[in-house]
C-alpha cells in the first residue's frame, strides 16, 4: 500500500493560502486571562442583544416559512434595497438593489472576485501592509502580488502609477477607509487620482470598506466607487455596524457584472444566511441604526485616544503609532533591532497578545512593526497589556543593545 503524507495530497492553490496568526491565536484568546490586542474584535458591550431578540421573534412571526426556505443567491431584496438606499442618500450615489449582492461578511466577496477575475500569474496590486484576510484569499488563485507604499494620506500615486505602466495589473486590492492594518485613510484627492489611474489602465479594484461607518468625525470621504463606479466593487458589513457573528456583509457591483459574480458565488454557497438577513432587516426597520451607531463611534473614539495616551506614557518614545480617524487598529513602529515576532512570544506567556507586522505583507517586510486592536480590551486590561507589553519591550532593547540587569 502506498503512503503519502497529508501535506502531498493539497492543491497548490491550497498550499498558496498563507496561515493566519489572527485566527489562530482567537483559538486561545478566548481564555479569561488573555488580554487580546489580535483579532479586529468589535466590543461586544454594544452588540443590541435585546433588539435583535426582538427583531428574530418578530421576524419569524411575519415572513418564518420564507426565511427558513431555499432563497436567491443575490440576497433578501427589502435588505438589499435598505442599502441601495442608505449609501445613495449619504454619499449622493445612484446605487441600484440590483446591483447589490448579499455575502457572508466581506471576506467572502474577496475571495468571489478573486475566483472570477485572477488567473495563475495574474498581477494584482495590494497596500503595503494590507489586510491578511484578503492575502489569504487572493493567494489561493496565485497571482503575482505588486505593491504600493501607504503614506499619511494614502498610497504612493507615483509608485501605484509606475506599477500601472510597467506590470499588467487585472486587479488591485484597497482599503481606503481607516486602512487595516495601518488605521490610514485616504484623502479626497487620492482617492480621485487612483479612479482616475484606473480609468486609464481599464484596472478594476476591490474597495473593502468594512469600517466605513466607524468613522469618528462622521466626515468620510467618498468611496473610489463614487469616482470610478464602472472599474470598482465595492464591499461592506454589517459585523462592525451591528455584530460579527450574523457574517453578514454586501457587495455594490458595477454595471454588468452582477450575473456573474452570483455565478462564481453559487460555487461556493447558494445563497449567504437567509434567516440572518431577514432578522437584519427587521432591526433596522424597527430600530434607528444611526443612533447606535454614535454610541459606538464615540466608544471608540476614547478606546482609540486611551491606547494612544498608554502607549506615550508607558512604551519608549522612538515608538511610532499611527492616529486613525476611526476603524479599529493603531499601528506601531517599534525601534528597527526589536522583533515583533519575539517580542508576543514573550508576552503571550504574560497572557497578552498582539498581531506582529509580518502578517500583513506579501514580501518580507513589517518586522518591528504592530497592529493592536483598541476597540475590544477594557481600559483597565489595556493599561494591564500596555504595561506587560512595555516591560518585555524594554528588556528586549536592554539585551539587545548590551546593558544587562
Amino acid at each position: 500500500m502506498k503512503h503519502t503524507k497529508i501535506n502531498e495530497k493539497f492543491s497548490e492553490n491550497f498550499k498558496n493560502i498563507p496561515k493566519s496568526f489572527i485566527r489562530e491565536i482567537l483559538n486561545i484568546a478566548g481564555s479569561e486571562k488573555m488580554i487580546s490586542f489580535a483579532g479586529g474584535l468589535p466590543n461586544p458591550d454594544f452588540f443590541p442583544v435585546e433588539a435583535l431578540k426582538k427583531s428574530a421573534l418578530e421576524a419569524f412571526d411575519t415572513n418564518g416559512v420564507e426565511m427558513l426556505q431555499y432563497a436567491g443567491t443575490r440576497g433578501y431584496l427589502p435588505l438589499r434595497q435598505w442599502i441601495a438606499d442608505r449609501y445613495n442618500k449619504k454619499y449622493r450615489l445612484s446605487v441600484k438593489a440590483k446591483n447589490i449582492i448579499i455575502t457572508n461578511g466581506s471576506q467572502q466577496a474577496i475571495d468571489v472576485l478573486s475566483k472570477m477575475f485572477v488567473n495563475p500569474g495574474d498581477g494584482v496590486l495590494v497596500e503595503k501592509p494590507t489586510y491578511l484576510g484578503g492575502i489569504q484569499a487572493l493567494s489561493a488563485y496565485s497571482p503575482r502580488f505588486y505593491e504600493t507604499k501607504l503614506e499619511k494620506d494614502g498610497p504612493d500615486i507615483i509608485e501605484t502609477g509606475r506599477v500601472f505602466d510597467q506590470n499588467d495589473v487585472k486587479l488591485m486590492y484597497a482599503i481606503p477607509n481607516f486602512q487595516n492594518p495601518s488605521g490610514i485613510t485616504y484623502s479626497e484627492e487620492k482617492r480621485k487620482q487612483i479612479a482616475a489611474l484606473l480609468e486609464y489602465h481599464n484596472v478594476l479594484m476591490l474597495e473593502d470598506d468594512p469600517y466605513n461607518e466607524i468613522c469618528f468625525d462622521e466626515n468620510c470621504e467618498m468611496p473610489v466607487y463614487a469616482y470610478a463606479p464602472k472599474h470598482v466593487f465595492w464591499t461592506g458589513s454589517f459585523s462592525k455596524m451591528i455584530a460579527p457573528g450574523l457574517r453578514m456583509g454586501w457587495v455594490v457591483i458595477p454595471d454588468g457584472y452582477a450575473e456573474y459574480f452570483e455565478r462564481a458565488k453559487q460555487s461556493v454557497d447558494l445563497h449567504s444566511n437567509n434567516l440572518s438577513q431577514y432578522v437584519v432587516y427587521q432591526y433596522l426597520t424597527n430600530n434607528y441604526i444611526d443612533r447606535h451607531l454614535i454610541i459606538i463611534r464615540k466608544a471608540y473614539a476614547r478606546q482609540c485616544t486611551f491606547m494612544q495616551q498608554l502607549i506615550e506614557k508607558y512604551l519608549p518614545h522612538d515608538v511610532q503609532f499611527t492616529k486613525p480617524r476611526g476603524g479599529m487598529f493603531l499601528w506601531l513602529k517599534l525601534p528597527d533591532r526589536i522583533d515583533a515576532c519575539k517580542l508576543v512570544e514573550r508576552t503571550l506567556k504574560q497572557n497578552v497578545v498582539f498581531v506582529p507586522g509580518v502578517s500583513f505583507y506579501v514580501s518580507p517586510n513589517g518586522k518591528s512593526n504592530v497592529r493592536m486592536n483598541f476597540s475590544n480590551a477594557s481600559e483597565k486590561k489595556m493599561e494591564e497589556g500596555i504595561r506587560i507589553i512595555a516591560s518585555e519591550l524594554k528588556e528586549m532593547l536592554q539585551r539587545v543593545n548590551g546593558v544587562s540587569h
